[in-house]
């Protein structure tokens, strides 16, 4: 199956670029603290980020959605419309999700894990790029979600 890269991005739509990428960063101030933490993170896990990493999970199976939607359908066509609907409706879905998670303590490695992990698939084409620009924070976020979720550098 051919990977569906979108052409528009949340950011674009609803978050505000890159002021979105901070927000949802933001909900993990303990992650600054951290470094070499990597390994898999489970989403029913026990412990004071349950509820961040449960609200991570479900970003992230809402993400998925979004990327296999049919982002070459032509605009104005019953599919283009249709695509456009589905990608409109996971948009408004994550949009409290994220609220969430921004409101939530993170505490422990793991809700920062978490946190870092959706952040990493829901901007996937920024990390894999390595960053838009040189601006140090956009680095620097870069830099610590990589290290939070083990991903090697670009």
């Amino acid at each position: 199956m051919a990977e569906h890269v979108p052409t528009t991005r949340r950011s674009d739509l609803h978050l505000g670029g890159s002021t979105g990428r901070k927000s949802l960063l933001s909900a993990a101030p303990a992650a600054l603290a951290l470094s070499g933490i990597g390994g898999a993170v489970q989403a029913a896990a026990p412990g004071p980020d349950a509820e961040l990493i449960a609200h991570c999970a479900r970003l992230d199976a809402l993400e998925r959605e979004f990327l296999a939607t049919d982002f070459g359908a032509r605009p104005g066509t019953a599919e283009g419309n249709h695509a456009e609907a589905e990608q409109d409706r996971l948009l408004a879905a994550q949009d409290p999700i994220v609220d969430a998670i921004c409101n939530l303590p993170c505490t422990t490695h793991e809700g920062a894990i978490a946190v870092a992990r959706s952040l990493a698939l829901w901007d996937a084409e920024f990390f894999k790029r390595g960053g838009p620009d040189d601006y140090t924070n956009n680095r620097l976020i870069v830099a610590l979600v990589r290290g939070l979720t083990g991903r090697a550098a670009a």
